[in-house]
């Protein structure tokens, strides 16, 4: 979209210059052939305006708050009751069982990664309940593992999964989408 050039009146660009006199442009121009350079013009020192580049490192807006169980908060209120209700379609599942605490937390983390890496949004954590009526290691370590700095930029949210598809022994996990 262009612009019609206007001819301005002698006094008319007498008052332009007075006006814009104290203003240093963003990108200097040179005079051209349609805005010939008056007489009366002060002369000007043309010097090389550098231009940075914003930095290259990303800065967060703001920190990302730890993930607590069932909190929703950058999430729009649909998405949240059908991410808590179990409404959502599991993209991926793991299951830690009968894994050593260290097995466990790896391949938790390879799994979390991977199913960003291929786009899922929503996927399954099942850590089981813990024997003998106590809470089992992995469940207990599993909410400290998805908020580590390796996991948190990742996921938007985390809920007990749903009864039938195992209750406070497994976890659904929000991720966030990919930005191309």
């Amino acid at each position: 979209m262009t612009r019609a050039r206007r001819d301005l009146s002698p006094e008319d660009t007498k008052i332009w210059r007075f006006v814009t006199r104290s203003v240093s442009p963003i990108h200097p121009r040179h005079p051209t052939e349609e805005e010939p350079a008056t007489p009366s013009d002060e002369p000007r020192p043309r010097t090389k305006t550098v231009i940075e580049p914003p930095p290259l490192a990303r800065v967060s807006p703001r920190p990302l708050a730890p993930l607590g169980l069932g909190a929703t908060n950058d999430i729009d209120r649909r998405t949240a009751q059908r991410f808590t209700r179990g409404e959502m379609a599991v993209d991926g599942r793991i299951d830690l069982h009968g894994l050593t605490l260290d097995q466990a937390h790896g391949a938790l983390t390879a799994f979390i990664r991977g199913a960003h890496a291929r786009g899922a949004r929503c996927v399954m954590v099942v850590t089981g309940k813990g024997k003998g009526g106590s809470i089992g290691k992995i469940r207990n370590e599993t909410p400290y593992w998805l908020n580590q700095s390796t996991l948190r930029p990742l996921i938007l949210a985390v809920s007990q999964a749903h009864m039938r598809d195992g209750g406070a022994g497994a976890l659904y996990v929000l991720l966030k989408r990919q930005r191309t």
